[in-house]
């Protein structure tokens, strides 16, 4: 009898393997033959599921912004301002798999810079997140609907920033500090 193969469950190793890669050694250490041997298959079953290197990078990218938006659920018990904070600190690479997730994601975009389809696919993941802030700055009621987008922009560029430092100088950025600078921001931004 001829074994099962679950497809989906084939793809996601294949996913998670690269961005452990990823994250372990940088972009340049994800070839398609690596990523095979990470996952303990052949190059030919890799090359089966995903083309080649540029198709596995856009659906690694798409993936780990898939499990960022899997965790906004837990956010929706709170109040309008505890909700925009949580976002907010739901950026920084407090833990594995926050980091795992920025090495990716800056991995994702050295690459997209060449290339019009993967510079598009990180446009429309920072409109998204960008569209998802202002939604949270304007329910908690912080700015003027026109002032929501530009609030939004500052709120990011805060947590974005803090994550970049924290994630090449994890000594002087624990999960600590960074949720300390970041309310710091929060509030010099919010209340001016």
């Amino acid at each position: 009898m001829p074994r099962v193969v679950d497809i989906e469950q084939r793809r996601t190793d294949l996913i998670d393997a690269t961005a452990r890669l990823i994250a372990r050694s940088g972009i340049e250490s994800a070839t398609m033959r690596d990523v095979a041997a990470e996952a303990g298959w052949t190059t030919g079953a890799l090359t089966h599921y995903f083309s080649d290197k540029r198709v596995l990078l856009l659906a690694v990218f798409q993936d780990s912004l898939a499990r960022r938006r899997l965790l906004r659920f837990d956010l929706e018990s709170l109040d309008p301002n505890a909700k925009l904070r949580a976002a907010l600190h739901g950026v920084l690479p407090i833990d594995d798999d926050h980091r795992r997730h920025w090495l990716v994601t800056i991995a994702f975009t050295s690459t997209a810079t060449g290339d019009a389809e993967l510079a598009a696919a990180q446009q429309d993941a920072y409109r998204e997140f960008r569209a998802r802030m202002t939604c949270l700055v304007d329910a908690a009621k912080l700015a003027s609907d026109r002032q929501a987008e530009a609030l939004a922009e500052q709120l990011i560029a805060a947590a974005d920033g803090i994550a970049i430092q924290a994630l090449f100088d994890t000594e002087t950025w624990p999960a600590e500090r960074q949720h300390a600078v970041l309310d710091v921001m929060i509030g010099r931004l919010v209340l001016r």
